[in-house]
């Protein structure tokens, strides 16, 4: 009897087997892909891995065009580029199966794991799925792994794998029509080629980011007015607000001014209370992406990284998680037994360690998969981890240790001051009791201002009372933490694609900058011919209701074919809208400040917001979008002044950008540039040595100027 198990990844092998097997496990080879055998318990065992998904989905047929629902589990590197190597795999999983009596799924235990181990016993192994068993584990301690095994679960979870697929359908139908829609549009309004691309999740976070960018450019600063006293008491000075926190009007803002000036001040009232800050939840993923962000600026897609090597390494849980409770039989006094062993925990671990009961603070979301995020209790040994990699460490810890200690206790202090019956607060806080603060202190800052005593009715020493005029803020612009928060609250991606998803919008050209999000022209123009035409596509409630029917996949409460078929109605009534609407939308889009729009593909894909396509689609589409048209001649913008050829738009092969060139190029060398923005309109008026003037239009303005940039009178006549 021999019982294959089926990891994710090689290095998950490697632990799995070094956990179960009772000796050393023999490592073996099929080509370069590595596999491990043991006995336990008499039985004979084989762990070979994956590496991640080794099939996707892919169209049935090569021709382009959309809409597009004909499709099938092929292997990865048939479907995308760079991943041969998933060649060897495939392989070395059909050949040990034909020796395999049982299988076992060992992948994640979420969605996608599931997908993997399902894709993997169907595809790979010619098995059933509904044969295996499935492995379910947390951690890859040797603890944790010889549970698993010793109580295997007798099927994989259909339920998530039923999720899974549909996810991956719906993804698939989505992307891909969305995105050969818009490069249609793109080619059909301009006879440029520019792969977009937008999907099921994508369109709906490029709408959020984009209202922002509206509100911040639409915003309009309102003044108001702050009035502050400053005081002396002890020798040392101290600032007051008055009670009324913004005056607007800027003569009241004076005359209370004048009037608190005559006085007299004093202390009309001192309040003084303790408030306990408990310790802060277990944390889920996201609330690990956000605190990693803020303490170390990673963006949410590196902190998962991270996260996922800590946990390959056995020295934390899994990470996609969103629960926030640990689970109920984890030996808490092993776990701080170990991490004692090391310097940096080991006084606050020992403190710990000499309670009666340890309890731990817990929030209130769950997740059935996996607990939240929590140090195995194995240590890293000397030099193993990174400097990124030990401080996610570090964070993950000091939060478990913190979870079991007592709250802080800080002590708030407020002082009323009147002043001619005009009010003022002097604030202050302080720490009395550190509690949690001591493990966790090093990445929660409170502000500490110590007040001296102050009695009711003792004078107040004022040395200044002065009004400070301010300005209202635009809203803030997202930071990636933010994103993803905001993701959450939607509704809308799961736990384990936001990063993802985040990373793919900056890829694409539509956002920039790294700890304030900005959205490109490019995106803004995106999203804005997309709601105007089409808004469904960036529809939040639309995607949240999808996401929703996918967790009832997961509970058993839908089909997956039901809710597959249904996306794909919703779909087509989308792109048949599109279509109507198609010339529309591509002529919005060429409106776009740099939109990278070029007749080379070459720099259409590094101009962003571009999708790698096979050579067989390159040629598809191109004969898609060109059938039935005509070439779009090149703009005239006048005569050359050395041959008397035509002077024309063209662009540069390799960048993209466009410039003025003659049409009797090679024989003829005179170009000259162009700006990038705006739309160019011929004038039939020339300037410098018989240079073309243009009109330039852009974002609702008009003007001309000469394409000779050394042009003394560059600008002629803007309107």
């Amino acid at each position: 009897m021999v019982t294959l198990i089926i990891a994710e990844k090689p290095n998950v092998a490697r632990k799995i087997a070094y956990a179960l097997a009772e000796g050393k496990p023999g490592r073996k080879t099929i080509g370069k892909v590595p596999y491990y055998e043991f006995t336990r318990d008499g039985k004979r065992i084989i762990v070979a891995p994956a590496v991640g998904h080794l099939f996707s989905l892919a169209p049935k047929t090569k021709i382009y065009g959309y809409p597009i629902f004909d499709i099938e589990w092929v292997p990865v590197y048939v479907a995308e580029k760079g991943k041969s190597y998933a060649k060897d795999y495939i392989k070395a999983l059909a050949t040990l199966a034909k020796r395999a009596d049982e299988f076992v799924v060992a992948c994640d235990y979420d969605t996608e794991g599931e997908v993997i181990g399902y894709t993997a016993l169907k595809y790979a192994c010619g098995v059933d799925p509904s044969k295996a068993k499935r492995m379910k584990f947390s951690a890859l301690t040797k603890k944790d792994l010889l549970k698993a095994w010793y109580n295997l679960e007798p099927t994989i979870n259909f339920g998530m794998a039923d999720a899974g697929i549909a996810r991956h359908v719906l993804d698939w139908y989505w992307g891909v029509n969305l995105s050969r829609a818009l490069t249609s549009a793109i080619k059909r309004a301009s006879g440029k080629w520019q792969v977009l691309s937008t999907g099921r999740v994508q369109g709906p976070t490029l709408k959020f980011l984009v209202d922002r960018e509206k509100e911040i450019q639409n915003f309009k600063p309102t003044p108001y007015w702050v009035i502050k006293m400053l005081l002396e008491k002890n020798g040392g000075q101290y600032t007051a607000v008055y009670e009324k926190e913004r005056i607007l009007d800027e003569n009241e803002a004076k005359r209370i001014v004048e009037e608190a000036k005559k006085g007299p001040a004093f202390v009309e009232n001192v309040e003084v209370k303790q408030q306990n800050r408990h310790p802060p939840v277990p944390f889920d993923l996201g609330t690990l992406q956000r605190e990693a962000y803020s303490a170390f600026g990673y963006s949410p897609k590196k902190t998962l990284e991270l996260a996922q090597k800590l946990y390959e390494r056995g020295l934390s849980s899994y990470p996609r998680t969103s629960s926030q409770k640990l689970p109920k039989n984890l030996n808490f006094r092993s776990i701080l037994q170990n991490l004692a062993k090391l310097p940096e925990y080991k006084p606050f671990a020992h403190e710990l360690l000499g309670k009666d009961k340890l309890k731990p603070v817990e929030g209130k979301k769950d997740d059935p998969a996996h607990p939240a995020i929590y140090p195995t209790g194995e240590l890293p040994k000397p030099g193993e981890l990174t400097k990124d990699e030990a401080n996610l460490y570090d964070l993950i810890v000091r939060r478990f240790l913190a979870l079991f200690m007592e709250p802080a206790v800080r002590e708030i202090m407020k002082v009323v001051i009147n002043s001619n019956s005009h009010r003022f607060i002097l604030s202050g806080a302080r720490t009395v009791k550190e509690g949690w603060l001591k493990v966790y202190g090093k990445y929660v800052k409170f502000d500490e201002v110590i007040l001296p005593a102050f009695k009711e009715n003792e004078p107040v020493k004022v040395i200044q009372i002065k009004r400070e005029k301010k300005k209202t803020k635009p809203p803030a612009r997202y930071s990636p933490a933010a994103v993803i928060k905001r993701m959450e609250d939607l509704g809308i991606g799961t736990k384990a694609t936001r990063a993802q998803i985040l990373e793919t919008l900056y890829s694409r050209g539509y956002i920039e900058g790294k700890r304030k999000i900005k959205v490109t022209p490019l995106g803004m123009r995106v999203v804005e011919a997309l709601e105007k035409n089409v808004p469904d596509i960036v529809s939040v409630e639309l995607t949240k209701a999808f996401e929703e029917k996918m967790e009832e996949i997961m509970a058993g409460k839908a089909k997956k074919e039901n809710v597959i078929e249904e996306s794909k109605s919703q779909l087509i009534k989308i792109l048949k809208v599109f279509k109507e609407r198609e010339m529309d939308i591509g002529k919005m889009l060429m409106e776009t400040t740099g939109t990278g729009a070029t007749t080379s593909k070459t720099a259409a894909r590094k101009a962003g917001a571009v999708k790698e396509l096979s050579e067989e689609e390159e040629k598809a589409v191109k004969k898609a979008v060109d059938k039935g048209e005509r070439r779009k001649e090149y703009l005239v913008l006048g005569k050359c002044p050395k041959c008397g050829g035509d002077l024309v738009v063209r662009y540069n092969r390799k960048t993209g950008k466009r410039f003025v060139g003659c049409s009797n190029w090679p024989k003829c060398n005179v170009t000259y540039p162009l700006l990038q923005r705006g739309e160019i309109i011929p004038t039939n008026k020339t300037c410098c040595g018989g240079a073309p003037v243009v009109k330039i239009r852009e974002k609702g303005r008009e003007y001309e100027i000469c394409v000779d940039m050394n042009c003394r009178d560059w600008k002629k006549g803007k309107k």
